[in-house]
Formats: C-alpha cells, sequence, structure tokens
C-alpha cells in the first residue's frame, strides 16, 4: 500500500515518537528502584520498539530504495549503539527531565503523557488518512497507545 505525502509525515512523526519514548522507558527502568514499576516500564519499552519496526517497515516500503540501510537494520549489527543514538534534540530536552524525576508517580506521569501524545498523533493521522488500509495502519497503533495509557492509569491508581 502506498502512503500519501501526509501519511509519510504522521508515520515519521510517529517514529519519532516510538523512539523517543522508548529511550525513556529504557532510562527510566535503570534508574527506578520498585522492581514492579521496572517490569512495567520494560514492557512499554519492548511494545515501542515494535512499534518503531512498523512504522519503519511501512516507511521502507514507501520511500526508501535498495541503497537505503533502515534504522533497525543498522542497529541490529553487532558494535554498534542502541536507538538512543538517533534521538533528536527535542528528545534530549524530554529525557533531560528524567533526572529530575523522584518518584514513581512522577515517572508514570510522564509516561502517560508520552503516551496520551502519541496516540493523539495516531489518532489524528487515522481521521485524516483517506486509505483505508492507512487508515488501519493508524487506527491500530492508536489502539495500542491507548492500551498503554489505561495501562499506566492503572498503575498510577495502585500507587
Amino acid at each position: 500500500m502506498k502512503f500519501s505525502e501526509e501519511a509519510l509525515k504522521y508515520l515519521n512523526l510517529g517514529i519519532e515518537s516510538e523512539v523517543s519514548s522508548y529511550v525513556f522507558y529504557r532510562r527510566a527502568s535503570k534508574m527506578i528502584g520498585d522492581d514492579n514499576l521496572r517490569k512495567i516500564l520494560d514492557e512499554l519499552a519492548m511494545d515501542e520498539k515494535y512499534h518503531f519496526n512498523i512504522l519503519e517497515d511501512e516507511y521502507d516500503r514507501n520511500v526508501r530504495s535498495e541503497c537505503w540501510a533502515p534504522y533497525k537494520d543498522i542497529l541490529c549489527k553487532d558494535g554498534l549503539p542502541e536507538i538512543d543514538e538517533l534521538v533528536q534534540e527535542t528528545h534530549r530536552e524530554l529525557l533531560a527531565k528524567i533526572r529530575n524525576l523522584k518518584t514513581s508517580r512522577e515517572v508514570l506521569q510522564m509516561a502517560l503523557s508520552l503516551e496520551k501524545e502519541a496516540f493523539d498523533l495516531f489518532y489524528d493521522a487515522s481521521s485524516k488518512a483517506k486509505d483505508s488500509e492507512v487508515k488501519k495502519v493508524f487506527d491500530h497503533l492508536a489502539a495500542f497507545e491507548n492500551g498503554h495509557v489505561r495501562s499506566i492509569e492503572k498503575a498510577l491508581a495502585a500507587l
């Protein structure tokens, strides 16, 4: 399926969002002492990596030629960096805030903010998609992010 220019814009924004969330969850997990919360953060990180791969594959099918090497292919090679190295300056600002988070509640509130932002992005992309297959991709991702929102809200309520 071919994506429109606008859908490709949302794919790019989605890729950035997933990378940012992944890096946030990985770093937050390393600094949290609570084993239960660490497990939640690690699961969310793996979900974000999975979403990144979905979006990257769609982008590859629509834009890249044979001469391009997708990020995920590059990152699979031994000795090369984690996704962290791909993080742009805006994500660095977000990640700098991690150091200031002192409680599990603060970490979960930031996670909730990231997930709501991702949900809004994919929901908006779905509502603007003209092709039903493109809409399905964004609907799937929006539903997944909405599941993350509910999980985090549940974890917050349990504190």
